[in-house]
């Protein structure tokens, strides 16, 4: 078990990694000149990081969970609106117990 003064410093070490890369980007986007290239790479990364995120975690979900995503991912491709994606998902979670 580790003590006190070790989460102290794992701390410190997290925050100081975290800050690092909030500076090294800002710091980074500063020296690079804006193209459309650059622009539409930027604007997927977002959505990737998403995607990546809604993946990694469908591994681990029970029925309940994969229910409610894969119903916010249906309404959101018809509605193309991330709210009403997310009411759905609300829903449907919330509906699961009643249900099932």
């Amino acid at each position: 078990m580790l003590s006190d003064g070790s989460y102290f410093v794992a701390v410190a070490v997290l925050a100081l990694v975290a800050l690092g890369t909030r500076l090294s980007g800002a710091v980074l986007m500063a020296r690079i000149t804006m193209t459309p290239r650059i622009e539409k790479f930027l604007g997927g990364v977002s959505v990737s990081v998403i995607a990546a995120l809604v993946a990694s975690s469908l591994a681990g979900m029970d029925l309940k969970a994969l229910a409610a995503t894969v119903s916010a991912i249906i309404v959101s491709a018809f509605s193309r609106n991330v709210i009403w994606a997310m009411i759905a998902g609300m829903i449907v979670a919330a509906a699961y117990p009643q249900v099932f």
